[in-house]
């Protein structure tokens, strides 16, 4: 199936480039981007288009506005009002995009894919990268089954699993840090992708499972369509309602609910993906301590989500799956010499 075609009339020329950007990012294709006293010139019988964009004009008087009744008469769905986009580096910026989008998803005929295609899945097998070799500081050290004392969310959509797997499998055992993937894919094979992403990792996934401890070497994988958080002890608990937003799970509130009861002893990794998802969540992570990192987008499928993270300006490294699991190693390092340099002064 071909990407949902979009047609968008906009008398500013800023609003037409963020308008199309923002649709590309989320798996449309921008057929047509002009003003709308040019619509009169656009071959509409030719453009087989799946809906219109229109952001009306503030000045125009009605006798000026005969193309707007032309294009409410047509067959084509038209979406109207459009709301002027903010700075792309404004905290408000990722919701309005998220917004623009379930409007138009609303009205569509079709609708952009999103998650992760299933069949994926069984083309992953083991990469060819050499495990990392665990640090010296933390060999002997028995953090297997313990309580995790930090914990990474992986959010990941178009592309993800197997930039998450490669992640996964670099990583060598031993680390005392636990995983929780948000993975936007089909929920009947939410099992399917623990199995697979699991199955070369030093790292056992799990699907959720309310109250049972996240411990150091597991991945939780988030459930898909009910969203969950941490109780004050820490166990994972189900909300026993959709995730909010126009997919899940939502890795913008996964981030959110994981930020509340973890704080500064969490961290936050955004892979291959389409769409926004956790850029609007990101920005409210005041600590700028706490990392942000994405994967580098020339190296995604779908380059989308961590553009997004990036145009915060919240990002504080980009690398490679590779790179990415090289970062978090030495990060855990490093944060253990500091903490226990401390403890000896």
């Amino acid at each position: 199936m071909g990407l949902p075609r979009v047609g968008i009339l906009a008398s500013d020329r800023l609003q037409q480039h963020v308008l199309k950007s923002a649709l590309t990012h989320f798996g449309f294709e921008v057929v047509v981007n002009t003003s709308p006293d040019r619509f009169c010139d656009v071959p509409r019988d030719s453009l087989n288009l799946d809906a219109w964009l229109v952001d009306l004009p503030q000045d125009d008087d009605e006798a000026n506005m005969a193309w707007l009744d032309d294009l409410l008469d047509g067959e084509v769905p038209v979406l109207l009002g459009v709301e002027k986009a903010p700075q792309k580096t404004s905290e408000t910026f990722p919701r309005w995009e998220k917004r623009l989008y379930g409007k138009l998803r609303d009205i569509l005929r079709v609708a952009p894919v999103v998650a992760e295609d299933v069949s994926v899945l069984d083309k992953l097998g083991s990469t060819d990268a050499p495990a990392i070799p665990l640090p010296s500081v933390f060999a002997g050290q028995d953090y297997a089954g313990s309580p995790a004392a930090q914990v990474w969310v992986l959010g990941a959509s178009l592309g993800g699993p197997g930039a998450v797997k490669a992640f996964l499998d670099a990583l060598p055992a031993g680390l005392p840090v636990a995983f929780v993937y948000a993975q936007h894919i089909d929920p009947r094979f939410e099992e399917s992708l623990c199995r697979t992403i699991g199955r070369h990792s030093a790292y056992q996934l799990k699907n959720f499972r309310a109250d049972e401890p996240l411990r150091c070497g597991e991945v939780l994988v988030a459930p898909i369509q009910h969203e969950f958080r941490f109780t004050q002890d820490g166990l994972p608990q189900s909300l026993g309602q959709d995730w909010p937003g126009p997919y899940g799970p939502s890795i913008d509130q996964v981030i959110l609910n994981v930020a509340q009861y973890y704080g500064p002893r969490a961290g936050y990794i955004l892979f291959s993906g389409m769409g926004n998802d956790g850029a609007e969540a990101i920005v409210t992570l005041k600590d700028r301590s706490v990392p942000v990192w994405v994967q580098k987008p020339d190296t995604c499928a779908n380059s989308s989500m961590p553009e997004s993270a990036i145009e915060t300006n919240r990002v504080n490294y980009i690398g490679d799956p590779y790179q990415l699991a090289l970062q978090l190693v030495n990060c855990l390092k490093n944060s253990w010499m500091s903490k226990h340099e401390s403890i000896s002064h």
